[in-house]
């Protein structure tokens, strides 16, 4: 009985360790949640060039909270930059530059992202009505540029996200954007 008890105990924690191994390796590597919340005030700014020519190009900025996505916990500052806004049949085309600020240090990426209007009611967990989903995912680098743990960093980067753009007139957008941020360590001086 004591004999199978242990067996019991020693492939329950081998599994355990095995499951976690396996776990923390998807993604390819380091894979980061980050929640994107809040309202935000449309400011104008520059942001690095977009359009190949060299300078900085104007986006619509917006500061939010950013939460990460896997405990819920406040983490810092996001602010979502919108820029060659330009429309596709009921919807929106743009190229979204995001700057993450983390603890760790900065990290921006950008993306080209699709705005569409929902279709059905939804309303965040929160009870924020929503008007508008968002999207944007490559398989391509998407990495701009970082600082700290992320300097010398790439990596892709998935947006699924929610929007409320009912007072876009007085150019305030409510944000809930998941940002799913797979890293891989940079090719820096390796050739």
């Amino acid at each position: 009985m004591n004999t199978k008890f242990i067996i019991a105990l020693v492939l329950l924690i081998f599994i355990s360790v095995s499951s976690d191994a396996i776990g923390d390796n998807q993604g390819g590597g380091n894979v980061m949640i980050l929640n994107l919340v809040g309202t935000g005030n449309g400011e104008l700014l520059k942001v690095p060039d977009i359009d190949g020519d060299g300078i900085e190009d104007d986006a619509t900025c917006f500061e939010v909270n950013l939460v990460n996505g896997k405990n819920g916990h406040l983490i810092g500052k996001a602010v979502d930059c919108l820029s060659m806004i330009s429309s596709v049949g009921d919807g929106l085309s743009l190229v979204g530059t995001t700057y993450f600020y983390l603890p760790q240090g900065t990290l921006i990426t950008r993306g080209n992202t699709s705005v569409q209007p929902v279709t059905n009611e939804i309303v965040t967990p929160d009870g924020q009505a929503i008007t508008h989903i968002t999207g944007a995912s490559s398989n391509e680098n998407a990495i701009l540029e970082g600082t700290g743990r992320f300097e010398g960093k790439t990596g892709t980067v998935r947006l699924s996200g929610m929007v409320d753009m009912s007072n876009i007139e007085i150019g305030q957008l409510t944000f809930d954007c998941l940002f799913v941020i797979a890293l891989e360590q940079s090719k820096v001086g390796a050739e």
